[in-house]
């Protein structure tokens, strides 16, 4: 059969311009990609003040007829015979309801209309979430009104949530990696009381009477910072707040953050028998005050280090290169008002805990003496500039950010202020920083497994430490 042709040409055309046509729509690898410098425009919010002396955020937001509201209230770390009781208050505050609205009738009315109120805690925060149309505003509000007034603490409630705590407490030792961040925590922080936590004694020492004192000491509106965000204009929430907190009345109160602990770095191995066919491996020490003006540097380093996935070194060395563990990363925490933790974990398998411990050993000694190279700088600055994007992703994650930076005491404006230390950080910086903060000869090994799995002694990196699991 004879093609026509004009046919013919046509397909001789086409053979001769595919591979021109392939080599111009290539794709380029991503390490080639180059993009325009992002700009953020900061989100506007307005700081909102009302009679009873609560203060707060609050930011229109017309794209859903949805309004959250958040609210912060300041409280004292619960006294260490009593830890649990802040956990403990929050949860029957909201699921005990009050005398007008049992938790049962709450719980009915709110799953009508798809809207969440929540209350729960943290060691110096009670934290209150509301969520719901716009159309509902106001049955949220009465809810929440009520149960910030009048708590009805009962006795039935008490109990669930408190055997609930203890059957938490009976089996935590049943996963290694609680008990690796738990008992990491008691060496680093020693007696602090961010080293405190859960016990059946204190849980079983709390009363009702913990409780009442709990939310009359701190559940005042002059102690709340309230943030707001949704389909709402400022004079209609703040009407609608006023109406739903009448009789929420201001007190004089004292709060104590906790205080801040002398920074030491000494050296410690410790290790917790459990039957495992894993190890689960904590190394670190303190970390670093959130109001530390080389924090940003801290962090590009700690995203070469282990934080920055699989670019990472940590990750790339111990999981990538020597398959010796699914998750090996590292994370420089900081906290408002002591230290937080820098920690650099794996899990691996038991025959290859000793080689997973001496190679994040390795690596941290190497940042420590050497930092990050030049390329590895500019990519951890970049991916970090670039995720400052979702601090702006919604008006809600916004005006919760706000309602924090004001309880810390730190300026509001502190993730831009974030975005230009990056920007302006220099390769010498964040060696600099690298060199600073990370104490190599000053780490805290924690591990978790069976020792006699392992493939080299613990002891072969120190004074072992044992401690007995109850």
């Amino acid at each position: 059969m004879r093609r026509p042709l004009a046919v013919t040409l046509i397909l001789l055309a086409v053979i001769i311009l595919l591979p021109a046509q392939a080599d111009a729509g290539r794709v380029k690898h991503p390490s080639k990609l180059t993009f325009d410098d992002i700009t953020l425009e900061p989100i506007e919010y307005e700081e909102i003040s009302f009679d009873n002396d609560m203060t707060g955020f609050f930011i229109e937001d017309r794209e859903v007829p949805i309004v959250d509201i958040y609210m912060l209230i300041p409280t004292s770390r619960a006294p260490r015979d009593k830890t649990g009781l802040n956990e403990l208050a929050a949860w029957v505050i909201r699921n005990g309801g009050t005398e007008e609205w049992p938790a049962e009738r709450i719980n009915e009315e709110l799953e009508f209309v798809a809207a969440r109120v929540e209350v729960y805690s943290t060691a110096l925060t009670a934290m209150v979430h509301v969520n719901c149309l716009k159309k509902d505003l106001d049955l949220c509000l009465e809810i929440l009104g009520e149960l910030l007034k009048s708590p009805s603490f009962p006795e039935d409630k008490i109990e669930l949530r408190r055997s609930t705590m203890l059957e938490n407490i009976r089996r935590e030792n049943d996963e290694p990696r609680r008990i690796a961040i738990r008992e990491f925590r008691k060496v680093v922080y020693g007696d602090h009381p961010m080293a405190w936590h859960n016990t059946e004694e204190t849980v079983a020492a709390i009363t009702r009477d913990d409780l009442v004192r709990f939310h009359r000491n701190f559940f005042h509106p002059n102690n709340a910072i309230i943030g707001i965000s949704g389909d709402v204009t400022r004079d209609e929430v703040m009407a609608a707040l006023d109406e739903a907190f009448v009789g929420w009345e201001p007190a004089t109160m004292i709060v104590q953050p906790d205080t801040l602990l002398e920074l030491s770095f000494e050296p410690s191995i410790s290790y917790a028998y459990k039957d495992l066919n894993q190890a689960v491996i904590m190394i670190g020490h303190l970390g670093l005050n959130s109001r530390n003006e080389d924090s940003m540097a801290v962090q590009i380093m700690n995203y070469v280090l282990g934080g920055g996935s699989f670019s990472s070194r940590i990750t790339q060395k111990v999981r990538t290169d020597e398959g010796l563990a699914y998750a090996a990363y590292s994370r420089y925490g900081d906290d408002p008002w002591t230290f937080g933790t820098f920690i650099a974990s794996s899990q691996t398998r038991a025959d290859a805990a000793g080689r997973a411990i001496t190679l994040i050993l390795d690596i941290i000694r190497e940042m420590r003496d050497d930092g990050p190279t030049e390329e590895e700088f500019e990519r951890a600055r970049d991916s970090y500039i670039n995720s400052f994007v979702f601090e702006y992703d919604s008006k809600s994650r916004a005006v919760f950010q706000l309602v924090h930076l004001k309880w810390e005491g730190r300026p509001l404006d502190t993730p831009e202020r974030d975005i230009d230390t990056i920007t302006a950080l220099t390769l010498e910086d964040v060696r600099r920083a690298a060199a600073t903060y990370l104490h190599p000869d000053g780490l805290a090994i924690m591990v978790v497994g069976d020792e006699d799995t392992f493939d080299q002694p613990l002891s072969n990196f120190g004074e072992v430490r044992s401690i007995e699991l109850e």
